[in-house]
């Protein structure tokens, strides 16, 4: 997606599930996002550092490091903690999304997505930060 000022929006995608993962890397491609991806969500700190994406799109349940663990290791990092980081999970009962603002994520987008509603969400995330 452009923005005002003519740069492409970068997107950090963490998906251990190679066909979810495919689907938002397309959806966000098709939306004018540039995106980069993995499914190591200990590959997710260094990756932030090296390139900086103006939004992390996240699962919460992966192997090794849950999105929960994770995004307590974002905060906490001064140099990533502003970050806009959305969760997209199968979690979405009131309580499971309180649970995810007060962990420190940003919003959520519930699965299974649909590639316009997941591009408009993507892009009011990015707005609001």
């Amino acid at each position: 997606m452009v923005d005002t000022v003519g740069t492409t929006r970068t997107i950090l995608v963490v998906e251990d599930n190679v066909l979810m993962r495919k689907l938002f890397v397309r959806c966000l491609e098709e939306g004018g996002f540039t995106v980069i991806e993995t499914a190591d969500p200990m590959a997710v700190m260094d990756l932030m550092h090296e390139c900086a994406p103006h939004l992390v799109v996240m699962d919460i349940v992966m192997p090794g490091l849950s999105g929960l663990d994770l995004i307590k290791r974002i905060r906490a990092d001064a140099a990533l903690a502003a970050t806009p980081v959305v969760a997209v999970t199968n979690l979405a009962t009131p309580a499971d999304k309180r649970r995810l603002t007060e962990a420190g994520f940003d919003g959520h987008v519930s699965k299974p997505i649909k590639p316009k509603e997941f591009q408009a969400a993507i892009a009011g995330f990015l707005a609001a930060a």
